[in-house]
């Protein structure tokens, strides 16, 4: 099973690639030339179309759960600082009951101020 698994794991990409190239390649040859008046490409260079896009978009590649993660702040991210201040933040304006039932809830204790 674990031999399928790693077949499948060198072949998927290979394939995403090349049917990528593929379709980039013939939207090129059939649209661009008629538009521009350039020349036709070759697969190698859709391949070279597709990572050069990849690159410039700051797409760094799938990560745990398959998702995509972009070269983005960390606005969006659960640990990222603009999420930190706002819980912060958020806690701060909560009265202590409050405080304790959202602590328990979400299981988030915020940092208490430490008077010397």
């Amino acid at each position: 099973m674990k031999r399928k698994f790693r077949f499948l794991f060198i072949l998927a990409p290979i394939a995403f690639i090349s049917l990528g190239s593929l379709i980039t390649m013939g939207l090129w040859n059939w649209l661009v030339p008629v538009l521009f008046k350039v020349g036709t490409i070759t697969f190698l260079q859709a391949a070279g179309i597709l990572i050069l896009a990849r690159i410039l978009s700051g797409a760094k590649g799938f990560h745990r759960h398959g998702r995509m993660h972009f070269a983005h702040a960390g606005s969006c991210h659960p640990h990222g600082p603009f999420r930190k201040a706002w819980m912060h933040n958020h806690c701060e304006e909560l009265t202590p009951e409050q405080r304790e039932k959202f602590a328990e809830r979400f299981g988030y204790h915020p940092k208490e101020n430490k008077e010397a």
